[in-house]
Protein backbone atom coordinates (compact mmCIF):
# COMPACT_ATOMS: atom_id res chain seq x y z
CA UNK A 1 0.00 0.00 0.00
CA UNK A 2 1.46 3.34 -1.06
CA UNK A 3 0.28 5.42 1.89
CA UNK A 4 1.53 8.73 0.52
CA UNK A 5 -0.48 8.21 -2.66
CA UNK A 6 -3.61 7.33 -0.69
CA UNK A 7 -3.30 10.43 1.47
CA UNK A 8 -2.63 12.68 -1.51
CA UNK A 9 -5.48 11.20 -3.52
CA UNK A 10 -7.84 11.60 -0.56
CA UNK A 11 -7.11 15.34 -0.53
CA UNK A 12 -7.75 15.55 -4.27
CA UNK A 13 -11.13 13.85 -3.87
CA UNK A 14 -12.23 16.24 -1.13
CA UNK A 15 -11.45 14.28 2.03
CA UNK A 16 -10.36 16.75 4.69
CA UNK A 17 -8.35 14.28 6.78
CA UNK A 18 -7.40 10.64 6.29
CA UNK A 19 -5.93 8.12 8.72
CA UNK A 20 -4.42 4.78 7.70
CA UNK A 21 -4.16 2.19 10.48
CA UNK A 22 -2.36 -1.07 9.70
CA UNK A 23 -1.85 -4.11 11.89
CA UNK A 24 0.47 -6.90 10.78
CA UNK A 25 0.03 -10.08 12.83
CA UNK A 26 2.32 -13.08 12.41
CA UNK A 27 1.41 -15.98 14.67
CA UNK A 28 2.05 -19.66 15.27
CA UNK A 29 -0.06 -22.03 17.39
CA UNK A 30 0.68 -25.62 18.35
CA UNK A 31 -1.59 -27.92 20.32
CA UNK A 32 -0.55 -31.15 22.09
CA UNK A 33 -2.93 -33.86 23.29
CA UNK A 34 -2.58 -37.44 24.42
CA UNK A 35 1.04 -37.87 23.48
CA UNK A 36 1.10 -36.24 20.08
CA UNK A 37 0.88 -32.96 18.22
CA UNK A 38 -2.83 -32.27 17.85
CA UNK A 39 -2.78 -29.04 15.81
CA UNK A 40 -0.34 -26.69 14.14
CA UNK A 41 -1.38 -23.45 12.46
CA UNK A 42 0.51 -20.43 11.20
CA UNK A 43 -0.95 -17.11 10.17
CA UNK A 44 0.17 -13.85 8.61
CA UNK A 45 -2.49 -11.14 8.38
CA UNK A 46 -2.10 -7.51 7.37
CA UNK A 47 -5.30 -5.67 8.17
CA UNK A 48 -5.99 -2.06 7.25
CA UNK A 49 -8.49 0.39 8.66
CA UNK A 50 -9.22 3.81 7.13
CA UNK A 51 -10.74 6.77 8.93
CA UNK A 52 -11.82 9.82 6.97
CA UNK A 53 -13.24 13.21 7.91
CA UNK A 54 -15.39 14.81 5.22
CA UNK A 55 -17.35 18.03 5.70
CA UNK A 56 -17.50 17.60 9.46
CA UNK A 57 -18.53 13.95 9.37
CA UNK A 58 -16.48 10.84 9.97
CA UNK A 59 -16.49 7.51 8.15
CA UNK A 60 -14.51 4.33 8.76
CA UNK A 61 -13.75 1.28 6.66
CA UNK A 62 -11.76 -1.91 7.29
CA UNK A 63 -9.95 -3.70 4.47
CA UNK A 64 -8.55 -7.23 4.46
CA UNK A 65 -6.40 -6.20 1.54
CA UNK A 66 -5.52 -2.61 0.64
CA UNK A 67 -4.86 -2.70 -3.10
CA UNK A 68 -3.58 0.50 -4.70
CA UNK A 69 -5.62 -0.32 -7.80
CA UNK A 70 -8.78 0.03 -5.69
CA UNK A 71 -7.74 3.39 -4.24
CA UNK A 72 -10.31 5.60 -5.94
CA UNK A 73 -13.13 3.15 -5.36
CA UNK A 74 -12.39 2.80 -1.63
CA UNK A 75 -11.92 6.53 -1.04
CA UNK A 76 -15.10 7.34 -2.96
CA UNK A 77 -16.97 4.83 -0.80
CA UNK A 78 -15.67 6.58 2.32
CA UNK A 79 -16.90 9.93 1.01
CA UNK A 80 -20.33 8.49 0.23
CA UNK A 81 -20.51 6.80 3.62
CA UNK A 82 -19.68 10.07 5.36
CA UNK A 83 -22.47 11.85 3.48
CA UNK A 84 -25.11 9.21 4.17
CA UNK A 85 -24.39 7.70 7.58
CA UNK A 86 -21.22 9.37 8.85
CA UNK A 87 -21.01 10.34 12.48
CA UNK A 88 -21.08 14.04 13.31
CA UNK A 89 -19.33 13.19 16.61
CA UNK A 90 -15.99 13.57 14.92
CA UNK A 91 -12.94 12.23 16.73
CA UNK A 92 -10.28 14.60 15.46
CA UNK A 93 -7.23 13.04 13.88
CA UNK A 94 -4.05 13.77 15.75
CA UNK A 95 -0.96 15.65 14.61
CA UNK A 96 2.47 14.28 15.60
CA UNK A 97 3.43 14.82 19.25
CA UNK A 98 6.73 14.21 20.98
CA UNK A 99 6.97 11.63 23.73
CA UNK A 100 9.55 9.44 25.42
CA UNK A 101 9.13 6.23 23.46
CA UNK A 102 9.63 2.93 25.25
CA UNK A 103 9.90 -0.70 24.20
CA UNK A 104 9.64 -3.96 26.08
CA UNK A 105 12.91 -5.14 27.64
CA UNK A 106 11.91 -8.78 27.08
CA UNK A 107 14.12 -10.76 24.73
CA UNK A 108 12.00 -13.46 23.17
CA UNK A 109 13.86 -16.30 21.48
CA UNK A 110 11.66 -18.04 18.91
CA UNK A 111 12.04 -21.82 19.31
CA UNK A 112 11.98 -24.46 16.60
CA UNK A 113 8.89 -26.63 16.27
CA UNK A 114 10.89 -29.66 17.39
CA UNK A 115 11.84 -27.84 20.63
CA UNK A 116 8.21 -26.96 21.33
CA UNK A 117 7.05 -30.54 20.73
CA UNK A 118 9.72 -31.95 23.02
CA UNK A 119 8.80 -29.48 25.76
CA UNK A 120 5.07 -30.21 25.55
CA UNK A 121 5.71 -33.96 25.63
CA UNK A 122 7.90 -33.58 28.71
CA UNK A 123 5.34 -31.38 30.47
CA UNK A 124 2.49 -33.80 29.74
CA UNK A 125 4.42 -36.70 31.28
CA UNK A 126 5.46 -34.59 34.26
CA UNK A 127 1.88 -33.47 34.98
CA UNK A 128 0.53 -37.02 34.85
CA UNK A 129 3.25 -38.30 37.16
CA UNK A 130 3.06 -35.38 39.61
CA UNK A 131 0.07 -36.78 41.54
CA UNK A 132 -1.85 -40.06 41.24
CA UNK A 133 -5.15 -38.17 41.32
CA UNK A 134 -4.35 -36.38 38.06
CA UNK A 135 -5.73 -38.63 35.35
CA UNK A 136 -5.79 -36.45 32.24
CA UNK A 137 -3.99 -33.58 30.57
CA UNK A 138 -6.72 -31.83 28.63
CA UNK A 139 -4.25 -30.16 26.35
CA UNK A 140 -1.05 -28.17 26.13
CA UNK A 141 -0.78 -25.18 23.81
CA UNK A 142 2.03 -23.00 22.56
CA UNK A 143 1.34 -19.64 20.99
CA UNK A 144 3.76 -17.04 19.71
CA UNK A 145 2.80 -13.83 17.99
CA UNK A 146 4.43 -10.71 16.61
CA UNK A 147 2.34 -7.60 15.98
CA UNK A 148 3.47 -4.51 14.12
CA UNK A 149 1.13 -1.53 14.45
CA UNK A 150 1.44 1.35 11.98
CA UNK A 151 -0.54 4.61 12.05
CA UNK A 152 -0.21 7.33 9.41
CA UNK A 153 -2.42 10.30 8.65
CA UNK A 154 -2.69 13.40 6.50
CA UNK A 155 -1.48 15.58 9.41
CA UNK A 156 1.96 13.97 9.27
CA UNK A 157 1.52 11.31 11.94
CA UNK A 158 3.87 8.37 11.36
CA UNK A 159 4.00 5.73 14.11
CA UNK A 160 5.29 2.17 14.13
CA UNK A 161 5.27 -0.02 17.25
CA UNK A 162 6.06 -3.71 17.61
CA UNK A 163 4.98 -6.21 20.26
CA UNK A 164 5.96 -9.85 20.74
CA UNK A 165 4.77 -12.59 23.06
CA UNK A 166 5.22 -16.32 23.59
CA UNK A 167 2.84 -18.22 25.85
CA UNK A 168 2.62 -21.82 27.05
CA UNK A 169 -0.57 -23.13 28.64
CA UNK A 170 -1.69 -26.48 30.02
CA UNK A 171 -4.95 -27.87 31.33
CA UNK A 172 -5.39 -30.97 33.48
CA UNK A 173 -8.06 -32.91 35.38
CA UNK A 174 -7.90 -34.70 38.73
CA UNK A 175 -10.28 -37.15 40.38
CA UNK A 176 -10.93 -38.20 43.96
CA UNK A 177 -13.85 -40.54 44.48
CA UNK A 178 -16.63 -39.23 42.27
CA UNK A 179 -15.33 -35.66 42.37
CA UNK A 180 -13.56 -34.31 39.27
CA UNK A 181 -11.84 -30.93 39.07
CA UNK A 182 -10.01 -29.15 36.27
CA UNK A 183 -7.46 -26.35 36.29
CA UNK A 184 -5.09 -24.63 33.90
CA UNK A 185 -1.84 -22.70 34.01
CA UNK A 186 -0.56 -20.03 31.61
CA UNK A 187 2.97 -18.69 31.53
CA UNK A 188 4.92 -16.24 29.37
CA UNK A 189 8.06 -17.91 27.99
CA UNK A 190 10.90 -15.72 26.75
CA UNK A 191 13.37 -18.57 26.17
CA UNK A 192 12.02 -22.12 25.97
CA UNK A 193 15.48 -23.57 26.66
CA UNK A 194 15.57 -21.76 30.01
CA UNK A 195 11.89 -22.35 30.85
CA UNK A 196 11.44 -23.70 34.40
CA UNK A 197 9.27 -26.68 33.53
CA UNK A 198 9.35 -28.30 36.96
CA UNK A 199 8.07 -25.12 38.58
CA UNK A 200 5.31 -24.77 35.96
CA UNK A 201 4.13 -28.36 36.53
CA UNK A 202 4.33 -28.02 40.32
CA UNK A 203 2.17 -24.88 40.34
CA UNK A 204 -0.46 -26.48 38.11
CA UNK A 205 -0.49 -29.76 40.02
CA UNK A 206 -0.74 -28.16 43.47
CA UNK A 207 -3.47 -25.78 42.36
CA UNK A 208 -5.45 -28.59 40.74
CA UNK A 209 -5.34 -31.16 43.56
CA UNK A 210 -5.96 -28.36 46.04
CA UNK A 211 -9.45 -28.06 44.56
CA UNK A 212 -10.33 -31.63 45.51
CA UNK A 213 -12.21 -32.30 48.71
CA UNK A 214 -13.69 -28.83 48.86
CA UNK A 215 -16.81 -28.32 50.90
CA UNK A 216 -19.39 -25.62 51.37
CA UNK A 217 -19.65 -23.13 54.22
CA UNK A 218 -22.60 -22.07 56.35
CA UNK A 219 -24.20 -18.95 54.95
CA UNK A 220 -22.87 -15.87 56.68
CA UNK A 221 -20.51 -12.95 56.58
CA UNK A 222 -16.82 -13.78 56.60
CA UNK A 223 -13.52 -11.96 56.39
CA UNK A 224 -12.26 -12.67 52.87
CA UNK A 225 -9.09 -12.50 50.86
CA UNK A 226 -9.47 -12.26 47.10
CA UNK A 227 -6.28 -14.01 45.93
CA UNK A 228 -4.48 -12.16 43.14
CA UNK A 229 -6.07 -14.03 40.21
CA UNK A 230 -9.59 -13.72 41.63
CA UNK A 231 -9.01 -10.07 42.50
CA UNK A 232 -7.73 -9.40 39.00
CA UNK A 233 -10.84 -11.03 37.52
CA UNK A 234 -13.19 -8.95 39.67
CA UNK A 235 -11.32 -5.67 39.14
CA UNK A 236 -11.14 -6.28 35.37
CA UNK A 237 -14.88 -6.89 35.18
CA UNK A 238 -15.47 -3.53 36.91
CA UNK A 239 -12.74 -1.53 35.14
CA UNK A 240 -15.06 0.12 32.59
CA UNK A 241 -16.40 2.30 35.39
CA UNK A 242 -13.30 4.49 34.83
CA UNK A 243 -14.04 4.89 31.10
CA UNK A 244 -14.95 8.25 29.62
CA UNK A 245 -17.39 6.40 27.35
CA UNK A 246 -19.54 5.11 30.21
CA UNK A 247 -19.08 8.24 32.31
CA UNK A 248 -20.09 10.55 29.45
CA UNK A 249 -23.20 8.44 28.89
CA UNK A 250 -24.08 8.52 32.59
CA UNK A 251 -24.05 4.72 32.92
CA UNK A 252 -20.92 4.48 35.06
CA UNK A 253 -21.32 4.33 38.84
CA UNK A 254 -18.56 6.96 38.94
CA UNK A 255 -20.40 9.57 36.85
CA UNK A 256 -20.08 12.88 38.69
CA UNK A 257 -17.71 11.45 41.32
CA UNK A 258 -14.36 12.76 40.07
CA UNK A 259 -12.44 14.02 43.08
CA UNK A 260 -14.50 11.96 45.54
CA UNK A 261 -13.33 9.10 47.72
CA UNK A 262 -14.65 5.88 46.19
CA UNK A 263 -12.31 3.21 47.66
CA UNK A 264 -10.37 2.67 50.87
CA UNK A 265 -7.45 5.05 51.36
CA UNK A 266 -5.22 1.97 51.06
CA UNK A 267 -6.11 1.65 47.37
CA UNK A 268 -4.24 3.40 44.57
CA UNK A 269 -4.90 2.47 40.94
CA UNK A 270 -2.37 3.32 38.24
CA UNK A 271 -2.82 3.03 34.48
CA UNK A 272 0.42 3.12 32.51
CA UNK A 273 0.65 1.72 28.96
CA UNK A 274 4.41 2.39 29.14
CA UNK A 275 4.92 0.09 32.13
CA UNK A 276 7.71 -2.24 30.98
CA UNK A 277 6.91 -4.76 33.74
CA UNK A 278 3.84 -5.70 31.71
CA UNK A 279 3.96 -7.92 28.64
CA UNK A 280 2.77 -5.34 26.11
CA UNK A 281 3.82 -1.70 26.21
CA UNK A 282 2.68 1.19 24.04
CA UNK A 283 4.12 4.66 23.62
CA UNK A 284 0.99 5.69 21.69
CA UNK A 285 -2.61 4.59 21.70
CA UNK A 286 -4.40 3.53 18.51
CA UNK A 287 -5.19 7.15 17.65
CA UNK A 288 -1.55 8.22 17.88
CA UNK A 289 -1.97 9.97 21.23
CA UNK A 290 1.11 9.64 23.46
CA UNK A 291 0.48 7.43 26.48
CA UNK A 292 1.61 8.22 30.02
CA UNK A 293 1.33 7.05 33.60
CA UNK A 294 -1.61 8.39 35.53
CA UNK A 295 -3.24 7.81 38.92
CA UNK A 296 -6.80 6.70 38.27
CA UNK A 297 -7.45 6.37 41.98
CA UNK A 298 -5.07 7.94 44.51
CA UNK A 299 -5.37 6.90 48.17
CA UNK A 300 -8.98 5.95 47.52
CA UNK A 301 -9.89 9.17 45.66
CA UNK A 302 -11.06 9.00 42.03
CA UNK A 303 -8.61 11.33 40.28
CA UNK A 304 -8.60 10.54 36.53
CA UNK A 305 -11.21 9.59 33.94
CA UNK A 306 -9.69 7.46 31.16
CA UNK A 307 -10.30 9.03 27.75
CA UNK A 308 -9.81 8.52 24.05
CA UNK A 309 -9.62 11.57 21.79
CA UNK A 310 -13.33 11.30 21.02
CA UNK A 311 -14.55 10.98 24.61
CA UNK A 312 -12.14 13.70 25.73
CA UNK A 313 -13.54 16.14 23.13
CA UNK A 314 -17.07 15.32 24.28
CA UNK A 315 -16.08 15.99 27.89
CA UNK A 316 -14.12 19.14 27.09
CA UNK A 317 -10.81 17.72 28.25
CA UNK A 318 -7.69 15.98 26.90
CA UNK A 319 -7.17 12.35 25.93
CA UNK A 320 -5.33 10.20 28.47
CA UNK A 321 -3.95 8.00 25.68
CA UNK A 322 -6.45 5.20 26.29
CA UNK A 323 -8.03 4.98 22.84
CA UNK A 324 -7.41 1.38 21.72
CA UNK A 325 -8.90 -1.05 19.22
CA UNK A 326 -9.92 -4.63 19.91
CA UNK A 327 -8.72 -5.53 16.40
CA UNK A 328 -7.68 -3.67 13.26
CA UNK A 329 -11.31 -3.65 12.06
CA UNK A 330 -12.84 -2.56 15.38
CA UNK A 331 -13.57 1.07 16.26
CA UNK A 332 -11.46 2.84 18.86
CA UNK A 333 -12.83 2.56 22.38
CA UNK A 334 -11.59 3.54 25.82
CA UNK A 335 -9.53 0.73 27.34
CA UNK A 336 -7.30 0.57 30.39
CA UNK A 337 -3.83 -0.70 29.53
CA UNK A 338 -1.31 -1.95 32.06
CA UNK A 339 -3.67 -0.90 34.81
CA UNK A 340 -3.05 -2.13 38.35
CA UNK A 341 -3.91 -1.82 41.99
CA UNK A 342 -0.59 -0.76 43.50
CA UNK A 343 0.73 -3.66 45.60
CA UNK A 344 1.43 -3.47 49.32
CA UNK A 345 4.13 -5.13 51.40
CA UNK A 346 2.47 -8.25 52.86
CA UNK A 347 2.63 -11.73 51.38
CA UNK A 348 -0.52 -13.81 50.99
CA UNK A 349 0.67 -15.95 53.91
CA UNK A 350 1.05 -12.87 56.12
CA UNK A 351 -2.45 -11.68 55.20
CA UNK A 352 -3.85 -15.13 56.06
CA UNK A 353 -2.21 -14.82 59.47
CA UNK A 354 -3.61 -11.32 59.90
CA UNK A 355 -7.09 -12.53 58.93
CA UNK A 356 -6.84 -15.43 61.39
CA UNK A 357 -10.03 -17.07 60.22
CA UNK A 358 -11.94 -16.55 57.00
CA UNK A 359 -12.24 -17.42 53.32
CA UNK A 360 -9.54 -17.12 50.65
CA UNK A 361 -11.18 -16.89 47.22
CA UNK A 362 -8.96 -18.22 44.44
CA UNK A 363 -11.49 -18.61 41.62
CA UNK A 364 -14.64 -16.83 40.42
CA UNK A 365 -17.29 -17.97 37.95
CA UNK A 366 -20.22 -16.19 36.30
CA UNK A 367 -18.47 -12.84 35.90
CA UNK A 368 -20.55 -11.87 32.86
CA UNK A 369 -23.94 -12.79 34.30
CA UNK A 370 -23.32 -12.11 37.97
CA UNK A 371 -22.30 -8.45 37.86
CA UNK A 372 -24.37 -5.30 37.39
CA UNK A 373 -21.83 -2.79 36.00
CA UNK A 374 -24.07 0.20 36.78
CA UNK A 375 -24.85 -0.54 40.44
CA UNK A 376 -21.70 -2.71 40.94
CA UNK A 377 -23.79 -5.32 42.75
CA UNK A 378 -22.36 -8.79 42.23
CA UNK A 379 -23.20 -12.40 43.05
CA UNK A 380 -20.56 -14.88 41.91
CA UNK A 381 -19.84 -18.55 42.39
CA UNK A 382 -16.45 -18.97 43.97
CA UNK A 383 -13.97 -21.51 45.22
CA UNK A 384 -10.90 -21.39 47.41
CA UNK A 385 -9.98 -22.49 50.90
CA UNK A 386 -10.84 -21.74 54.49
CA UNK A 387 -8.27 -20.39 56.94
CA UNK A 388 -8.30 -21.17 60.67
CA UNK A 389 -5.68 -19.98 63.14
CA UNK A 390 -3.94 -18.26 60.24
CA UNK A 391 -3.43 -21.50 58.30
CA UNK A 392 -5.18 -23.26 55.43
CA UNK A 393 -7.71 -25.68 56.94
CA UNK A 394 -9.76 -27.10 54.06
CA UNK A 395 -10.83 -26.46 50.49
CA UNK A 396 -14.07 -24.59 49.77
CA UNK A 397 -16.44 -24.99 46.84
CA UNK A 398 -20.14 -24.66 46.06
CA UNK A 399 -20.44 -21.22 47.64
CA UNK A 400 -21.39 -17.78 46.34
CA UNK A 401 -19.87 -14.45 47.31
CA UNK A 402 -22.11 -11.39 46.94
CA UNK A 403 -22.08 -7.71 47.66
CA UNK A 404 -21.55 -4.28 46.17
CA UNK A 405 -18.14 -3.71 44.62
CA UNK A 406 -17.83 -0.05 45.64
CA UNK A 407 -18.73 -0.91 49.22
CA UNK A 408 -16.36 -3.88 49.20
CA UNK A 409 -13.50 -1.66 48.02
CA UNK A 410 -14.08 0.61 51.02
CA UNK A 411 -13.51 -2.28 53.43
CA UNK A 412 -9.90 -3.09 52.49
CA UNK A 413 -7.77 -4.20 55.45
CA UNK A 414 -4.53 -5.00 53.63
CA UNK A 415 -3.09 -5.23 50.11
CA UNK A 416 -0.66 -7.97 49.17
CA UNK A 417 2.74 -7.81 47.52
CA UNK A 418 2.07 -10.61 45.03
CA UNK A 419 1.03 -8.66 41.91
CA UNK A 420 1.94 -10.63 38.78
CA UNK A 421 1.49 -9.28 35.25
CA UNK A 422 2.09 -12.47 33.27
CA UNK A 423 0.11 -11.97 30.03
CA UNK A 424 -2.39 -9.51 31.51
CA UNK A 425 -3.09 -5.84 30.78
CA UNK A 426 -4.90 -5.48 34.12
CA UNK A 427 -3.35 -6.95 37.27
CA UNK A 428 -4.01 -6.89 41.00
CA UNK A 429 -2.34 -8.30 44.09
CA UNK A 430 -4.27 -10.27 46.69
CA UNK A 431 -6.51 -8.08 48.86
CA UNK A 432 -7.84 -8.68 52.38
CA UNK A 433 -11.33 -7.33 53.11
CA UNK A 434 -13.02 -7.03 56.49
CA UNK A 435 -16.01 -9.03 55.31
CA UNK A 436 -18.29 -10.21 52.52
CA UNK A 437 -21.56 -12.13 52.35
CA UNK A 438 -21.09 -15.80 51.51
CA UNK A 439 -23.97 -18.13 50.66
CA UNK A 440 -23.44 -21.83 51.14
CA UNK A 441 -25.16 -24.44 53.23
Amino acid sequence: MNKECWIQRAKELGIDELEIYELLTVSRRLGWFNGSLDSFTTSRVLGTSLRAVCAGKQAEMALEKADDSEMDSVLSSLIEQAKLVGSSEVSALRAPEKTDEVSSPRKFIRPEVSEIKACMQEIEKAILSSDPRIFQVGGIEWEDETEVRMINNSLGLDITEKSVYQILSAEAAAKEGEEIKTDFKVEVVEDLAAFERESFVKKLSESLVGKLGGRSLPTGRYPVIFEKDAMTSLFSAMSMMFSGETINKGISPLTGKLGEKIFSELVTVIDNPKNTDALDVASYDDEGCPTFEKDVVKDGVFTTVLHSTKTALAAGTKSTGNGFKGSYSAPVSVRPKNCMIVPGEKSLREMEQEMGEGLVITGLAGLHAGINPVTTDFSLQCSGYYVQDGKKAFGVSLVTVAGNYLELMKSVVAIGSDLEWSYRQIACPSVLFSGAAVSGE
